[in-house]
């Protein structure tokens, strides 16, 4: 039984539902969940068992549904399309807000208390836990479920997800503040619980690490390698992203897929890649050379493999360490991106290269037979042009 640790990161957050689809669907059996503000508040959707309703409420995420604001005026505002009407209206709402103490969180208190059955989570048989820190007392609070007074669940869920431009209620006459001050990834509650399996879902947000011995344990980190956008950033689109973001993420961890941006499924030996390179086709190599200027008095295969190889590893920034497969890797997703294929989707390394391949040929005929050292030159040699005229000659 696996242990889910949830890192705070406000509308970071869906990113966190993303992975979880993934470790639904390769039958990830969770026994118990940590979180800190965010993570704590989508840690007792999912003990409660409703992943269907987390992840819709990140798939439509608005502004509204968490702080008490218009979205129509966030939008203009964000757009920069605010006439002179909005821009008093808006110094009038800013001098209530610091008035008040903050952004009234309602409408989030709100979404809390339709969706959340605290008998439910009580009653789920798995462990649970967050962080939020008492002002009142100046001292942290890491409270498992059984800690939580009953009937003041809610309250301290809120409580952990508290950040500084919130407006806070007390609880029993004590105010509270975002958790991710004092620990923002709670691995430390679950470990203290017994668990050697745990899962940590990163969003790289601002908060404190506590620095944590697993020795022993069995680890797996999941964590963006992409901005997920900032942790107020209700927004609809930027969820829906950051939900597939994270699902194809876990999908990777879980089944230990290849690539940087795409999600490749290692079908291949290192064999392949060497066998694929001492059999490009003599004019490849010839276009090659000249994308490099080596001498065509330079053997074919010394041209490729003393010279080529080593400069393409270098501009793709890998260390003259890195296998074939890694070079081939890094450059195939390179042309991938810049032909803009559809990430998320899981490629065979052929599959790829074969859309790779359209891409190619649909530009060729469309751009004519320029020669190649010629097109480079007008691009004032830019490395990303330089690894795209070379992905294109070797993949093409």
């Amino acid at each position: 039984m696996y242990g889910v640790v949830l890192e705070g990161g406000g509308a970071r957050g869906a990113y966190q539902i993303g992975v979880y689809k993934a470790l639904i669907e390769e039958g990830i059996e969770v026994k118990g969940i940590a979180g800190t503000s965010v993570g704590a508040l989508n840690g007792a959707i999912l003990v409660q068992g409703d992943f269907d309703k987390a992840y819709e409420i990140w798939e439509n995420i608005s502004y509204s549904r968490v702080i008490k604001a218009s979205d129509e005026e966030i939008e203009k505002f964000k757009k920069g399309k605010l006439d002179r009407e909005d821009i008093l209206l808006l110094i009038q709402r800013l001098r209530g807000i610091i008035r008040e103490g903050g952004l009234d969180i309602t409408p989030l208190r709100n979404l809390l208390e339709e969706v959340l059955d605290e008998e439910k989570i009580r009653s789920s048989g798995k462990d649970f836990a967050i962080v939020t820190v008492s002002l009142s007392d100046l001292k942290p609070m890491e409270l498992y479920i059984e800690d939580i007074p009953y009937g003041k669940l809610i309250d301290y869920l809120m409580a952990s997800a508290y950040l500084p431009v919130f407006k806070r209620e007390k609880i029993d006459g004590k105010s509270f503040l975002d958790g991710g001050v004092y620990n923002n990834l709670p691995a430390n509650l679950l470990i203290d619980k017994g668990y050697k399996d745990l899962i940590i879902i990163r969003t790289r947000s601002f908060g404190i690490i506590k620095k944590i011995d697993f020795t022993g344990l069995n680890v797996l980190i999941i964590s963006p390698k992409e901005d997920l956008g900032g942790i107020l950033e209700f927004d609809k689109e930027t969820a829906r992203y950051n939900l597939t973001l994270g699902y194809y993420d876990g999908l990777k961890a879980l089944r230990r897929l290849k690539g940087s941006k795409y999600y490749i499924k290692e079908d291949e030996k290192e064999e392949f890649f060497i066998h694929y390179l001492l059999n490009l086709e003599k004019k490849k190599v010839k276009k090659l050379k000249e994308i490099f200027d080596i001498s065509e008095e330079v053997p074919d295969k010394r041209a490729l493999f003393e010279f080529i190889i080593p400069r393409l590893s270098a501009i793709l920034n890998l260390g003259a360490s890195s296998s074939y497969e890694e070079i081939f890797l890094y450059l195939l997703e390179n042309l991938a991106e810049s032909y803009k294929i559809d990430r998320f989707k899981i490629y065979t390394y052929g599959e790829l290269m074969e859309k790779v391949r359209e891409k190619v040929k649909t530009e060729a005929v469309m751009e004519g037979e320029e020669n190649v050292i010629e097109k480079i030159v007008k691009k004032v040699f830019m490395k990303s042009e330089i690894l795209k005229e070379a992905g294109k000659v070797i993949f093409g």
